[in-house]
């Protein structure tokens, strides 16, 4: 018996770190980049192969386990009904960079229980696999605001700000009237999503006032730019990936490896760019006026050292 699943990565518009403090966001899916899982029966299982990466792991139980692949793999099976000890081995496969911000974890573990409740014969519905997702992105981020598993487990352009008090979680598609054409830069970053947050976490509760209002402000950019998405005003929208990457870099997360991609894709000619994600590297993406615009942005990118690029395209 062979059974599959496949998640997309996802790059962040608007509201990073903002989204940890209560504030909207606005993610999308790339149509290009993801990662899928085929799970097979075999007596050797449970076994999780990720090629790609040069790992092969058990799953392992939460008190015994350290690394967080083989935790999220133990929890994966339990959600799905599987058993400890089921005779299935997953291997995951795809095109999404790890740790670049782009959610890789997400979409590793969107794929993951999409491919074992497929191989267990148990559909998940849309909640169960957000359930089962805000599980195995607990793993790995200890406190996930909930934005990256969402979008990736729903598709599209989505609007999401997470639940606060006995307000629920807001949730909703941003329709898009046209593709948004993007030149995406990545390069290493230092540390992992779970750090920088954490670090960032503790210096606003040391300093509340003057982080607040730029937690505020970046929020505010988010509604702003949902109405430029649906406006299809791309002009606008860059003017707010620059102001929002400036808001990004006073919280202190940006580094000077996005710093110089964000100056070459505006160099270049793109309408506005910002990082993307958590920040400590990672990746840069610049709004481009066209596809053909979109791939000089990314070959310009290019030429910075240790950086890769791609040109793509967003859809709702």
């Amino acid at each position: 018996m062979t059974a599959t699943g496949a998640a997309p990565g996802k790059v962040i518009l608007f509201g990073e770190h903002a989204v940890v403090h209560g504030q909207p966001a606005i993610a999308c899916t790339l149509t290009d980049r993801g990662v899928a899982s085929t799970c097979t029966a075999d007596a050797d299982g449970p076994r999780l192969d990720m090629p790609e990466w040069g790992q092969s792991v058990r799953p392992a139980t939460m008190e015994r386990a350290v690394e967080a692949v083989p935790r999220a793999f133990a929890l994966a099976l339990a959600f799905v009904g599987l058993p400890p000890d089921a005779q299935v081995r997953v291997t995951m496969e795809g095109n999404l960079p790890p740790s670049v911000g782009m959610g890789s974890s997400a979409a590793f573990s969107v794929a993951l229980l999409r491919g074992l409740a497929a191989f267990a014969q148990r559909p998940l519905t849309d909640d169960a696999l957000l359930a089962g997702a805000t599980q195995l992105e607990g793993v790995f981020h200890g406190d996930p605001s909930g934005l990256d598993h969402t979008t990736v487990a729903l598709g599209g352009c989505v609007y999401f700000c997470r639940a606060r008090g006995d307000a629920p979680s807001v949730i909703r598609r941003v329709p898009l009237p046209a593709p948004v054409h993007v030149a995406v830069g990545v390069t290493a970053r230092a540390g992992n999503t779970r750090q920088l947050v954490s670090r960032l976490k503790a210096r606003a509760q040391a300093e509340p006032r003057a982080f607040a209002p730029v937690f505020d402000a970046i929020g505010a950019l988010a509604d702003e730019g949902a109405r430029a998405l649906e406006a299809g005003d791309w002009p606008r929208l860059g003017v707010l990936f620059d102001v929002n990457h400036g808001l990004v870099n006073a919280l202190g997360v940006s580094t000077l490896a996005c710093e110089l991609m964000v100056s070459r894709a505006r160099d270049a000619g793109a309408l506005g760019a910002k990082l993307t994600g958590a920040g400590g590297g990672g990746a840069v993406i610049a709004v481009c006026e066209g596809e053909a615009h979109a791939r000089a942005v990314a070959s310009a990118l290019e030429g910075l050292p240790e950086v890769r690029a791609f040109a793509t395209a967003l859809h709702a």
